[in-house]
């Protein structure tokens, strides 16, 4: 039966690869838009746990529906993007997406100190476009990724994401692949709000007042090979249309002890993300079970679909 759905959503899939291409960018943002306004109707364990989300990091926001809203259409866009983003390349990408001069001049900074660069990034606006625009622009990026259920699909999103020369890698191996990436003086990136369980490398950090398990891959790179670091976030405007390229630099001890300095890094890069949702929330995915897990036997404030994990 499983077999049979993979290759079900594989024709469906296939079919979408050649019509959304096909759309100018208005109609591709009208589809996502919608597409994403459909899921929310229909995905009730998606609203609950949005509803959960923002009540615990934003509770004092004046529209939450609206707010949430606006958020699923813009994963929509997201999502339609991966298939429509297949008919821009290295110059028509330019049109779509800005790098702010600063964050251009802070990526040019750090790659200019000859050792790579460690980006962090996170579910927020569209990873699709920040791939493609950095593909067409930067050093070649090894970025860590989760392979989609279905293997037919993930096949060819990885082919699509591979096409400017970035590479994907999935968790095993993915630091030795990333430090040879930094040994050629290329990127190292992830997301940051990905919970990774701790006998893989997660560490429990602050994330909108509520620990939450997040990965300390990219703290180590940096440390371990003296590369800069710093926080990317690919931000839409104009509802989708378009997007904005912003990058913070996060400073790294290189001399600090390395399992307090990894920490440090770690707790940075998740308050760096919320920070950045708190400016500009609707691009967040508020339907992701950010935590999952919870380092406490009682719930308290954590969202009703958190379960204890425990570990010594």
């Amino acid at each position: 039966m499983r077999k049979l759905r993979y290759l079900l959503e594989y024709v469906a899939y296939r079919a979408l690869a050649l019509l959304i291409p096909l759309l100018p960018r208005g109609a591709a943002v009208w589809v996502g838009r919608r597409l994403g306004g459909l899921y929310l109707l229909v995905s009730k364990r998606s609203r609950e746990v949005a509803r959960e989300n923002l009540a615990r990091c934003l509770p004092d926001h004046p529209d939450p529906r609206g707010l949430i809203r606006e958020s699923f259409r813009l994963q929509g866009v997201v999502a339609v993007d991966m298939l429509w983003s297949r008919r821009l390349d290295e110059k028509s990408v330019a049109a779509y997406v800005d790098w702010k001069p600063e964050a251009w001049q802070a990526m040019q900074d750090a790659l200019a100190q000859g050792r790579g660069a460690v980006m962090a990034t996170g579910h927020f606006g569209s990873w699709e476009m920040l791939n493609l625009a950095g593909g067409a622009f930067l050093p070649r990026a090894t970025v860590i990724a989760r392979a989609l259920d279905n293997p037919l699909i993930d096949e060819q999103v990885r082919r699509a994401r591979e096409r400017t020369g970035n590479r994907l890698v999935y968790r095993e191996k993915a630091l030795i692949k990333c430090l040879s990436a930094l040994r050629n003086k290329e990127i190292a990136c992830s997301v940051v709000d990905m919970a990774v369980v701790p006998w893989q490398g997660g560490l429990f950090v602050d994330f909108f007042g509520m620990p939450a398990l997040t990965s300390s891959a990219l703290p180590l790179l940096a440390h371990r090979r003296k590369a800069p670091m710093a926080f990317l976030s690919c931000r839409p405007i104009d509802k989708g249309r378009r997007y904005v390229v912003e990058c913070e630099a996060i400073e790294v001890d290189y001399e600090a002890e390395r399992d307090s300095e990894v920490k440090r890094l770690t707790a940075v890069m998740s308050r760096t993300l919320e920070n950045t949702i708190r400016r500009h929330p609707e691009p967040w995915i508020w339907g992701y079970k950010r935590w999952k897990w919870r380092p406490t036997e009682l719930p308290g404030a954590y969202p009703n679909y958190t379960t204890w994990i425990h570990f010594v």
